[in-house]
């Protein structure tokens, strides 16, 4: 059997559902001396074994792709952080904020 693509060097699990028997994985192979960055999902056949769908993106792994991908996660995990921050010390202002808009 010819390998086209050369097995992971990296992998990761970033979403698991288990009612549906899916995950979405992060990884990394090479390909015609090429490191490429995967976000896939992956399914669990009939023998229980976990397989690629055809869903998900593939791109060189570089230092653009790489900066952009890092520049995105950090932004997200800041908007996740600030979401937190709001509702753990505003939460009783914005409720009546909220309140009295309704009674208007």
């Amino acid at each position: 059997m010819i390998h086209i693509q050369e097995p992971a060097v990296y992998e990761h699990v970033i979403h698991y559902d288990e009612e549906k028997l899916l995950q979405v994985r992060i990884s990394i192979s090479t390909f015609k001396n090429i490191e490429y960055l995967h976000i896939r999902r992956y399914y669990m056949d009939f023998e229980e074994e976990w397989r690629p769908s055809l869903e998900g993106i593939s791109m060189p792994l570089d230092f653009n792709n790489s900066r952009e991908l890092f520049r995105a996660l950090t932004e997200i995990i800041s908007l996740a952080e600030s979401k937190e921050i709001i509702k753990e010390n505003f939460e009783d202002l914005l409720k009546d904020i909220y309140n009295e808009e309704q009674t208007k």
